[in-house]
């Protein structure tokens, strides 16, 4: 089946997983997609297994204003396909804090240059951009102390800054708190 064919297959299929209480409860926190069925994780992971991580799949669910098709995005990229400016790319259109979490979750965290874009991204004066790079630093685990020194004076402006989202000075802290136990 070609990838269009597995695309509709893919999203007739997110039909049957529907959890109306769930995307109820989305929609009223501010999660406003075209579509949100509603599908746990769990069953976007197993429904990712039935398929071969492809960059043009993954790409075509990307550009769904679906909130499981954003997420099954992350989990059928392969990492050493998606480079930078797609990576930048996707960042600037995430619609929400919970897509940028899974996300690196899924992919960011995989990618070769993922250390490199953390950092980079963490200096952004956007606050989407510093959410993902929070959340990549998480998971690194080879951190030079310099890197961890300069991350650290970062994340303490982060987290001190009262006008940036919640969100995001949770990450901040989040990371400084998984740094610091490496």
């Amino acid at each position: 089946m070609n990838t269009e064919g597995i695309h509709k297959e893919i999203k007739q299929s997110l039909r049957l997983l529907m959890n109306g209480v769930t995307a109820q409860s989305l929609r009223e926190k501010g999660m406003d997609y075209h579509l949100n069925w509603g599908a746990n994780l769990l069953h976007l992971r197993e429904m990712a297994s039935q398929y071969e991580p492809s960059l043009a799949l993954a790409t075509l669910l990307w550009t769904d204003n679906i909130r499981e098709c954003k997420i099954l995005a992350t989990m059928l990229m392969p990492p050493t396909e998606f480079c930078e400016q797609m990576a930048m790319e996707w960042i600037n259109q995430t619609p929400t804090q919970e897509i940028a979490e899974i996300a690196c979750k899924n992919l960011y965290c995989r990618l070769p240059f993922a250390k490199d874009l953390a950092i980079n991204l963490i200096t952004s004066p956007d606050a989407m951009p510093q959410l993902y790079g929070y959340c990549i630093i998480g998971s690194l685990r080879n951190l030079s102390p310099e890197e961890k020194q300069q991350i650290t004076l970062q994340a303490n402006n982060t987290i001190s800054n009262t006008t940036l989202p919640l969100g995001l000075r949770h990450a901040a802290h989040n990371a400084l708190l998984r740094i610091e136990n490496a």
